[in-house]
């Protein structure tokens, strides 16, 4: 035994049980005191504005994210402490001009892109491979450049029979209701129909048939509940690894972890189903990603395992998220609404007019939906925030230390005046060039990322998003019933928006 230990020891020999427990009790609060008054005054981050609480601990932030709360609170924070703010004892919040371009961008001559805080995510040995979402920086642009002959315009040009497909199924399915006199839960369509295009686009085939049975495929249902599982992975990390290690090893429900291994062998097997059949009778993104990629860039079966749920839910989810909300928006704001229906129902002499490309010349249906993302953007908070892996880095005149965790949250960006007049207000017109919105700062809108990181699906989401819209509009008179008119404040967000029903009269359009 070393003599540093035994002086160490000698006091405590001849000490009773009770002693040694006050001493413990003290010696812990001394160290949590000097925890906090490190955290609050001394710790790098603390010249940065925020609550007092939560630079203390990760607990006030880790709640609201538990309760799906977050991208309120986020807006709520940075309307009261600014465009830059700190949400816990590492973590910041950033909603500035410049913060896609500081923290999103390439960062020429910095080091680089910033990577993605994956301490929390799916391990790499549960598929073989990492996907792109837990990807780092290098790894992530070799899984770019493998998946961008399925994205390129050539890609969505070929795919778009398959899109319009399941759309115009989305519309039949839709008129038998309304012939039955059903209200319908629209919200429900608008993920049945992209989930089937999603769906068909990664496996070859109509493997969820959401639409023709008009019912959610088991597969979806547990790719939803990922999301919530990963926000409560997310704020158990944030509080201790520890805590997430206790979660993860006994407290997972047996009902869960069934549906997770049931999960994982059907994405399996549809992926092994795909890459064994070679050709599809129409083309997808594997068609493309094996005839269009470079040498040695075709993915293989474990990658495809990895990508293969975020291709689906990304592509889906958010598509459906952003045509519902702005059908909500248009339909609480009758004089828009009425605008659309004119632009569409004059555009077009037929159904079969309304393609990806017209739909472009809609200027005011693309306006509502950019202001729909605004008001409600389907990513509402930093679904990957930046970790500061090395050095330090100034943000809004702020040094952020090496070990930070940092994020771009568009809920919050969108609200504020500062970026938007009449931020909280539903206004397609600021995107026409109305004057009394020229100040708007429209690059902090960013409802797709931005920087190489960026969503890889931008284009067939918005192109989507506009044909599921005109085509609603142009077929039906749609009405919301008057249980849904506050459908938007009732929602909760696990990295995606838990949507209650949104229920609509649908009347047919009569035409000449």
């Amino acid at each position: 035994m070393s003599v540093r230990f035994t002086i160490l020891v000698e006091p405590f020999r001849g000490a009773s049980f009770l002693e040694l427990l006050i001493f413990s009790i003290i010696l812990t609060l001394a160290l949590g005191i000097t925890k906090v008054v490190y955290n609050v005054f001394f710790h790098p981050l603390a010249p940065i504005p925020g609550p007092k609480l939560y630079a203390i601990s990760p607990l006030p932030i880790s709640w609201s994210r538990a309760q799906g709360r977050s991208p309120y609170k986020f807006a709520e924070l940075h309307e009261k402490y600014g465009p830059i703010v700190r949400v816990g004892p590492d973590e910041v919040s950033c909603a500035g001009p410049t913060s896609f371009k500081d923290l999103y961008g390439p960062r020429y001559g910095k080091g680089g892109p910033l990577t993605r805080d994956s301490r929390a995510t799916p391990l790499k040995e549960k598929f073989g491979a990492v996907g792109m979402f837990q990807a780092g920086v290098q790894e992530h642009a070799r899984i770019r450049r493998q998946l961008n002959p399925a994205f390129s315009e050539k890609a969505s040009r070929e795919q778009e029979p398959l899109v319009m497909g399941y759309i115009d199924s989305m519309i039949r399915k839709l008129r038998d209701a309304s012939a039955r006199g059903d209200v319908v839960d629209i919200e429900k369509y608008t993920m049945w129909t992209t989930f089937d295009i999603q769906g068909d686009l990664v496996f070859g085939k109509d493997v969820f048939e959401c639409i023709e049975k008009e019912q959610y495929h088991p597969w979806i249902k547990i790719s939803m509940a990922y999301f919530t599982s990963g926000v409560y992975t997310h704020a158990l990390n944030d509080i201790s690894s520890w805590a997430l290690w206790v979660w993860q090893k006994f407290l997972i429900p047996k009902s869960f972890a069934d549906a997770q291994d049931y999960h994982l062998r059907t994405t399996l097997d549809l992926v092994d189903k795909r890459m064994a059949s070679k050709k599809t009778d129409h083309p997808d993104y594997m068609s493309f990603i094996t005839s269009e990629s470079k040498a040695g860039e075709v993915l293989t079966k474990e990658q495809m395992y990895a990508n293969a749920q975020m291709l689906v839910t990304a592509g889906s989810e958010t598509v459906a998220t952003a045509s519902a909300t702005t059908l909500f928006l248009l339909l609480t704001h009758p004089e828009a609404m009425e605008r659309v229906k004119r632009e569409i129902r004059s555009t077009f002499k037929s159904e079969q007019d309304i393609t990806a490309a017209s739909v472009i010349n809609l200027p005011y249906l693309l306006a509502g939906i950019d202001e729909s993302m605004r008001v409600w953007p389907p990513v509402a908070t930093s679904f990957n925030p930046r970790l500061m892996s090395s050095g330090c880095y100034a943000v809004d005149g702020y040094f952020i230390p090496e070990g930070s965790i940092i994020g771009i949250h568009n809920h919050a960006i969108g609200r504020l005046e500062r970026y938007f007049k009449d931020a909280k207000k539903f206004v397609p017109e600021r995107w026409l060039g109305d004057e009394r919105y020229a100040n708007d700062s429209r690059e902090t809108f960013q409802p797709f990322s931005s920087g190489p990181l960026n969503c890889l699906g931008l284009t067939m989401g918005r192109m989507e998003t506009r044909v599921i819209l005109a085509k609603l509009v142009y077929n039906f008179d749609i009405e919301l019933v008057p249980e849904c008119r506050n459908w938007l404040e009732s929602q909760k967000n696990y990295i995606a928006w838990h949507k209650p029903p949104l229920m609509v009269k649908l009347t047919p359009v009569q035409r000449l």
